[in-house]
């Protein structure tokens, strides 16, 4: 092996992720051609139709990045970022014709993982596979926006990604169920930062097996079920369930069989807004006095 390549162009954020995860494992040559000769859209395609090379209709309208996560969807009439996406860009998710009545899904997660969904244990490619199809088919799963490159271009994004919506949305749901206040909050900073990590194709950075580590021993306690509710294009989780629950039902209900004792609050209230209050009461003397 004499040289590392890929098609990435020089615009994508692509080309990061490739050029760093190679550059970490190897110091041979990286051979980018459309990127280091400067290829644009038109004179790709044309090239192609030269040598026989077969694009499809959607491919030509359009340029398309898909795996089982999503589809990343740009160029043509989407890059006036005014035009609505024409609906034959979309072949996971459907726009038209959605189904009258609510379509749901009950996700299972062991240890962070999802295992299984309707009931049925799945291995991880099948149970996205199941999931992309189920919930693109209630129209759940179109993300549209504008997008800032890691070589500073604002980019209008388009995707296609019914299951990660699904999973992501339940997953968040029942972290909030299992860890404390203060695990989610810095949980949302960790998963802030591996995301952009990950998006600025830093995954070979030290910082973020660190960040593995955190959510790896924070994920222990998110066992449990979530149920998600999708209707015309619209996703909402309206139940969970974990025997790691840090919900309680006696604390809680509002009923007579409550076992908080109200009393309490009021101590804690007046201790908790002790500064805020004293700064007001501070700066309304200062305002009377000027």
């Amino acid at each position: 092996m004499t040289s590392l390549a890929h098609g990435c162009s020089g615009k994508g954020n692509d080309q990061v992720r490739f050029d760093i995860t190679l550059r970490s494992g190897s110091d041979l040559p990286i051979i980018a051609p459309i990127r280091d000769k400067n290829l644009d859209r038109d004179t790709e395609l044309e090239f192609a139709k030269k040598h026989g090379i077969e694009i499809d209709a959607v491919a030509k309208k359009f340029s398309i990045d898909q795996n089982l996560w999503g589809r990343a969807i740009e160029g043509g009439v989407l890059e006036d970022p005014y035009n609505e996406p024409p609906a034959d860009a979309f072949i996971w998710v459907k726009t038209k014709n959605l189904p009258d009545k609510p379509t749901y899904l009950e996700i299972k997660f062991n240890k962070g993982i999802p295992i299984a969904v309707d009931g049925k244990t799945m291995e991880p490619i099948k149970l996205i596979e199941y999931v992309n199809k189920k919930a693109g088919s209630a129209g759940v799963g179109i993300v549209d926006h504008i997008e800032d490159r890691v070589v500073g271009i604002k980019s209008r994004e388009v995707y296609e990604t019914p299951a990660a919506t699904c999973l992501i949305e339940a997953h968040a749901d029942l972290e909030k169920m299992v860890h404390t206040k203060h695990e989610n909050k810095f949980k949302s900073m960790i998963d802030d930062e591996w995301a952009y990590l990950v998006y600025s194709g830093l995954w070979q950075d030290p910082l973020k097996t660190d960040l593995d580590g955190f959510i790896e021993a924070s994920q222990k306690p998110v066992s449990g079920t979530v149920k998600l509710k999708l209707y015309k294009g619209s996703i909402r989780v309206v139940g969970r369930k974990s025997s790691n629950s840090l919900y309680s039902h006696d604390i809680a209900t509002y009923g007579s069989k409550s076992t908080f004792d109200q009393r309490l609050a009021k101590g804690f209230v007046e201790l908790w807004g002790i500064q805020s209050t004293e700064a007001n009461k501070l700066q309304k003397k200062m305002k009377t006095k000027t």
